[in-house]
């Protein structure tokens, strides 16, 4: 009698729980049921996806395919637009030229001693030894923060000689003061990074000085030839010229000097070093060189 009992109750727990479910299979696939409307009638199925269906081209693929694909033109980012006055210009140079006047007036002595280190290693090493601290560092600073400006003020130059009427306003004149400035302070900072990941302190520290004591010089040096690139007239072209073989020259004559401090570390650490000369000296000229013929063709 049990045994029937037990059966009875299982048939009647199976059977309910049938009822309950409905007539949904719970292994079916939802998604590809047909979708009912609110009428009752059923759509269209949908397909099975492991059918194979014609491959259609993405649109990324077709724009490449058609090299639809805007060149890209890092130049379009600077200010556009002429008809900068002379007069303008002229009190810019007035300013710069005031602001070089300050930072040599602070501490003349400053001066000689950046153009004994600019020739000899030992007059180095002695003017980084008394720039030690506020008081000693701020005249170096002081000059160094005048050749940001007349670096600027040079490229600008010469992007106004190579096109005159896109190159030659206000706002791209501020831009070249800035792109000066991100430039030369930027690998301040990269060489920051070097020392604090390496022991390279002193080495990094040395460098530093030295790049700040060769662009001090070069900012003296550039007063003078941005006066004439900006009123040059017909010899403008031949002063653009001289002026970047004289840069030339500052920076072949720096690199020699430079040898010096990395010459020690190329015996033990031959491939950081080539790679610190691809990465940090050689490969942000090339890519400026790649720029400018990019934006001349």
């Amino acid at each position: 009698m049990m045994r029937y009992l037990l059966l009875i109750g299982c048939w009647f727990v199976l059977s309910w729980s049938a009822v309950a479910q409905g007539s949904l299979n719970p292994f079916e696939m939802r998604f590809r049921l047909p979708k009912v409307t609110q009428t009752g009638v059923p759509v269209a199925v949908v397909s099975n996806p492991f059918d194979v269906t014609p491959h259609r081209i993405p649109g990324v693929t077709n724009a490449l395919v058609a090299n639809e694909t805007a060149p890209f033109k890092p130049f379009s980012i600077f200010p556009r637009g002429g008809g900068m006055r002379q007069s303008t210009l002229f009190w810019v140079l007035i300013l710069l030229f005031g602001m070089l006047t300050f930072s040599i007036a602070a501490n003349r002595k400053a001066v000689g001693k950046a153009w004994r280190g600019f020739l000899n290693d030992s007059a180095l090493t002695l003017a980084q030894r008394e720039a030690a601290g506020f008081a000693g560092s701020t005249p170096y600073y002081l000059m160094y923060f005048s050749f940001l400006f007349q670096a600027g003020m040079f490229f600008f130059l010469m992007a106004r000689f190579f096109n005159r009427e896109s190159f030659n306003n206000l706002p791209f004149l501020l831009f070249c003061f800035l792109l000066s400035g991100g430039i030369f302070l930027s690998k301040h900072f990269l060489l920051s990074v070097i020392a604090w990941l390496y022991p390279l302190g002193n080495a990094v520290s040395r460098y530093n000085f030295l790049i700040i004591i060769f662009n001090c010089i070069l900012g003296l040096f550039l007063l003078p030839f941005n006066l004439l690139l900006a009123f040059g007239g017909e010899f403008e072209g031949l002063l653009l010229f001289w002026t970047l073989g004289l840069i030339v020259v500052f920076y072949i004559y720096r690199s020699v000097r430079a040898s010096s401090i990395g010459t020690k570390f190329l015996a033990d650490d031959q491939f950081h070093f080539l790679l610190y000369l691809c990465v940090v000296e050689i490969a942000p000229i090339l890519f400026l060189v790649k720029l400018v013929l990019n934006e001349a063709n």
